[in-house]
């Protein structure tokens, strides 16, 4: 998931943050109503081109995918031979492709990749999902949020806070990264405790780092008088318009007509 926020001057950005989170909840809700990897790929062509008109970079799409691929594997290889036949309401799903194991045992099942190629659609849908919602909202939307839903003011802050840095602190571990590499450090040492070891180097100069952000942040927050008086006030309070009116209509009406065609025409399953 993308975390900076990406400013912009799209529908999407100047939306509520309130009616992107409930669209984000409707997104959630439509991904896990239908099992056809066929339906879960339009989910995913529909979440791509959203990601495309805020103009998220194809490379950052790629870099997350990539350190994925061998949970996309296991996903695979593991539903396909614990997926049983019983499991499946067509006959073209419980079709057993082979037997791993002499004696017809442990058969891979067509049903079972498919549903792993369903959770792998779900998984790349819904990190692009997130990575729009916050790639499209600011942290001061966030928060505002948060003390929309009543949570705690200190509870948000924390939550905010520990999302506005994570990018910060990944900077510091490429550049910690190049520092130990430059250094003649071996990151790619063998066995069971050689890749803890060849990373120790870097874990423990962004723990260091990440205290003394920490102490920092502490600092000027109490500085600034954080803490000071219990009644938060903010600079501006959030009021939808009416493009959010439609927007969360035409997400009740999607989500109806999902709801129908999955439950009332038996579609999208497997």
């Amino acid at each position: 998931m993308l975390i900076e926020y990406l400013p912009g001057d799209t529908l999407i950005h100047r939306l509520d943050v309130r009616t992107k989170m409930f669209g984000f909840l409707g997104f959630m809700i439509l991904s896990f109503l239908f099992q056809d990897p066929t339906y879960q790929l339009l989910i995913v062509f529909s979440i791509g081109l959203v990601a495309f008109w805020i103009k998220i970079p194809l490379r950052k799409i790629g870099g997350m995918l990539v350190p994925l691929i061998p949970i996309i594997l296991s996903i695979i290889l593991i539903t396909g031979f614990t997926f049983t036949p019983e499991r499946f309401d067509r006959v073209s799903s419980q079709a057993i492709l082979f037997y791993a194991l002499p004696g017809d045992r442990l058969g891979a099942t067509v049903g079972g990749f498919l549903m792993g190629t369903t959770f792998i659609f779900r998984l790349i849908s819904m990190m692009i999902a997130s990575s729009v919602l916050t790639l499209t909202t600011s942290m001061d939307d966030f928060t505002q949020f948060f003390h929309k839903m009543k949570v705690p003011a200190e509870v948000s802050m924390m939550l905010t806070t520990a999302i506005r840095f994570l990018p910060t602190l990944d900077k510091k571990r490429k550049l910690i990264l190049e520092a130990q590499k430059a250094r003649g450090t071996k990151l790619n040492e063998k066995g069971i405790v050689g890749p803890i070891q060849s990373y120790l180097p870097i874990m423990i100069p962004l723990f260091i780092n990440s205290i003394m952000m920490a102490n920092s942040l502490s600092m000027a927050m109490l500085n600034r008088g954080y803490g000071l008086t219990r009644t938060w006030t903010s600079m501006r309070e959030l009021s939808f318009a009416l493009r959010d009116y439609w927007t969360i209509l035409l997400i009740v009406l999607l989500l109806t007509l999902a709801i129908f065609v999955r439950f009332r025409l038996q579609l999208g399953v497997l």
